[in-house]
């Protein structure tokens, strides 16, 4: 995997900086839209923000929890919406970095722009099968910034075949696989995009259990 010139935490901060004029004025839009516009996640993309906890291996900065809050609490300042979605990715590009390689590889490809969206807790029930494989079905709200993101971290209870329960764990499984409900009519956080996602019936190719380690 390719990994780029990782950037320092006052760079990140410069560069959250840098956004704040340019985000204040699409952040009634994200209002409107009720999803963080196109036009600030591809900020978000160019400027190397999506990238600040990821881990060096994923193709991220791997700077410290102080940068992150410190990044996001700079968006803010232009757009809270922005700000939002902004730290869930932040916080599931952290946890990919405890996933096997060959999820990783399939999600980041030679590069590390990748926003990934997630309902963590386990909504789902999972099979395992005998391959090795999971069939997973369930319903999942609250997926923030799921528009934007080609891949989801998806909580579920894990069972064998013959309905006992192994384990808990996130199955990562790439959007065109869900349907998306566009139900997100709220009074707040209008703009995050927070809408559910439901299964039709899908085969993840990697999973991931609660992450070890700092």
């Amino acid at each position: 995997m390719h990994t780029p010139a990782r950037m320092a935490e006052a760079d990140a901060q410069r560069a959250a900086e840098g956004l704040i004029p340019e985000l204040r004025t699409r952040a009634l839009l994200a209002d409107e839209m009720r999803k963080v516009p196109a036009e600030n996640i591809d900020l978000l993309r160019k400027s190397g923000l999506l990238q600040t906890i990821q881990p060096a291996a994923c193709g991220g900065h791997e700077l410290s929890m102080r940068a992150h809050v410190d990044v996001i609490s700079t968006i803010a300042r232009g757009c809270n919406a922005t700000a939002w979605v902004l730290g869930v990715y932040h916080a599931h590009s952290w946890m990919l970095g405890h996933i096997n390689g060959q999820a990783q590889r399939d999600v980041y490809g030679d590069g590390g722009e990748q926003a990934v969206a997630a309902v963590i807790g386990p909504r789902g029930k999972a099979t395992r099968k005998a391959d090795g494989s999971y069939l997973l079905s369930g319903f999942w709200p609250f997926a923030s910034g799921n528009a934007a993101s080609d891949w989801l971290l998806l909580g579920s209870e894990i069972f064998d075949e013959q309905g006992n329960k192994l384990d808990e764990g996130d199955l990562l499984v790439p959007k065109r696989e869900l349907e998306l409900l566009d139900d997100w009519f709220v009074a707040g956080l209008q703009g995050t995009g927070s809408s559910v996602n439901a299964d039709r019936r899908l085969t993840p190719i990697g999973a991931v259990g609660p992450p070890s380690g700092p």
